[in-house]
């Protein structure tokens, strides 16, 4: 079978990774299949011999149909035993690979999109791949191969009914594509709407005081209420589309055994002479089989909706399920820093040649949106660029992140640390007799409302970093939100706890001129070195 576009799509974004085989769930399904038309035909056979003969069924033939039923039962099971398994591996494979983008990636990625999109990626669209795979892809052989076998066995009984089939059958796989295309234009705009209104909502949840303040929020309510009733217009489209889709499959499937059934009743009441004879035997077995046949490709049209779904989230996907060029050769120890010919893509930069030695203050000018940030990223890994810095280096921004969890969490980020050394580096941002004035200490919890303020997690954020020891501080406009006098205080702090540090600070603010062995200036998409050795 041709590969759709969208398993070339998944195979390209995996290539690095083998997703479990489809082939035992395959077989399990086409196993259930063939036991329940052998099944049918031992049931057509006794109530033949009870109906027409008048004679009891044989009882070879009722230990037969016992096993059949018996033996679709166990594979009912183990089928649902291997989708479950199917489904939780491939979950598994998914939330890794993207997992392991976020950790190589880490702000670089989570900032280009909301923080909605993100929440819709891990809860909706990578469900919606496995969805896809485990669900409509299985069912997509499964509706090739059990109809090919039923059609045997009714071409074997009757090979003008078979041909009746033939003709009706493409029917279904017909509307069901049409339908489904439609099905999938409206998934993607909803997915859309969706992630609009979840970012819209979160930013208004953020700046609910603001809007407070300024009487604004009974504006912004009838924002968000126009918003919710545009996606629920857009659900329901989604919907009724479904709802269409099985209707037309449901239509012409029922359309199609009542013209087998009308034909078999008419042939066994002599009323009708067209092909083969009909026996009871044969037309109870090709009557029951006809269900079975064309429910497979209902079944198919069922879970269109999920190659739809699948469809949509490939497009929020793109990118962020490849592989992860981790170097793990990378030293620990900074040896300092050479490129020539540095370039980075997106954004646009690019620098004839930049030096760092270790111990050196490197500061970073530039007008807003010049790449600022972007450079820092890039040194840091995060970036794709042809050169990165060779060592540990952290990354301290203007809004540092912080989980809803305790202070010591919010410090330690799943190491261990004692509380000897917790309390030291709290003490040498100058947070140590704050921290123990608090009821519950390290154990606070910072929630929503932290019981810190802004200059306090800024001095939280370097504790945090220097449990870290790492040789490279990264500095992205650290004290950007900060009064001038926090300003002032916040960046003695780092030159003090830095001082033996590699630093590179970008900063709109002004900053100490001997603090800094070099200057480099971003303009026009290229970075100079403007000054060494102040």
């Amino acid at each position: 079978m041709r590969q759709s576009p969208l398993q070339q799509w998944l195979d390209a974004e995996l290539s690095h990774v083998a997703l479990p085989g489809l082939t035992p769930a395959i077989a399990v399904s086409v196993g259930k299949a063939l036991m329940l038309i052998a099944a049918f035909g031992f049931f057509a056979s006794i109530a033949d011999q009870w109906i027409v003969t008048g004679q009891p069924a044989d009882s070879l033939i009722t230990a037969g149909l016992a096993i059949m039923l018996t033996g679709h039962w166990i594979l009912e099971g183990i089928g649902q035993h291997l989708a479950h398994r199917l489904r939780t591996r491939q979950l598994y494979i998914l939330e890794q690979c993207f997992s392991q983008q976020l950790m190589l990636r880490q702000h670089a990625l989570v900032r280009t999109r909301p923080v909605y999109h993100w929440q819709l990626v891990w809860q909706k669209h990578i469900p919606a791949i496995v969805n896809w795979r485990t669900d409509y892809c299985v069912q997509q052989y499964v509706a090739v191969i059990v109809p090919l076998i039923a059609l045997t066995v009714i071409f074997y009984m009757n090979y003008f009914i078979g041909a009746m089939l033939l003709l009706t059958l493409p029917v279904v796989p017909l509307f069901m594509i049409v339908v489904g295309k439609g099905a999938a234009y409206l998934h993607r705009r909803e997915f859309t709407a969706l992630t609009r209104l979840g970012s819209l909502f979160s930013d208004r949840l953020m700046a609910l005081p603001v809007l407070a303040g300024t009487g604004a929020h009974v504006v912004q309510q009838q924002h968000l209420k126009d918003a919710s009733l545009a996606l629920n217009i857009r659900t329901m489209k989604v919907v009724s589309v479904a709802f269409l889709s099985s209707t037309v499959l449901d239509f012409f499937s029922t359309l199609a055994v009542a013209l087998i059934a009308v034909y078999i009743g008419f042939s066994l009441l002599g009323e009708l002479q067209m092909g083969p004879q009909v026996t009871f035997f044969s037309g109870l077995w090709v009557l029951l089989t006809t269900p079975l046949l064309l429910s497979q490709l209902k079944k198919l049209g069922q879970f269109y909706h999920q190659k739809a779904q699948a469809e949509a989230a490939s497009e929020a996907l793109a990118g962020l399920l490849g592989p992860t060029v981790m170097d793990k050769s990378t030293p620990e120890i900074f040896s300092g820093f050479s490129a020539s010919d540095f370039t980075m893509q997106m954004p646009l930069l690019k620098a004839k040649e930049l030096r760092i030695t270790p111990g050196d203050w490197v500061q970073v000018s530039g007008v807003s949106g010049a790449g600022k940030t972007a450079l820092l990223e890039a040194l840091a890994g995060f970036r794709q660029a042809s050169h990165k810095l060779a060592g540990r280096a952290v990354l301290l921004t203007q809004q540092p992140a912080f989980l809803p969890g305790t202070l010591r969490e919010n410090l330690c980020l799943g190491y261990a640390y004692p509380d000897s050394q917790l309390y030291h580096k709290l003490q040498q941002v100058g947070l140590g007799s704050a921290i123990s004035n608090l009821p519950a200490g390290l154990d606070t919890l910072m929630g929503d409302v932290p019981a810190l303020s802004g200059g306090e997690l800024q001095r939280l954020a370097i504790a945090r970093l220097l449990l870290r020891d790492a040789q490279v501080w990264l500095l992205d406009e650290p004290t950007a939100h900060l009064p001038e006098d926090q300003h002032t205080n916040i960046c003695r702090l780092i030159r003090h706890c830095c001082q033996d540090k590699t630093v590179i600070w970008v900063s709109h603010k002004s900053l100490k001129k001997d603090w800094f062995s070099a200057i480099w200036h971003i303009e026009d998409q290229h970075i100079r070195q403007v000054q060494e050795n102040i």
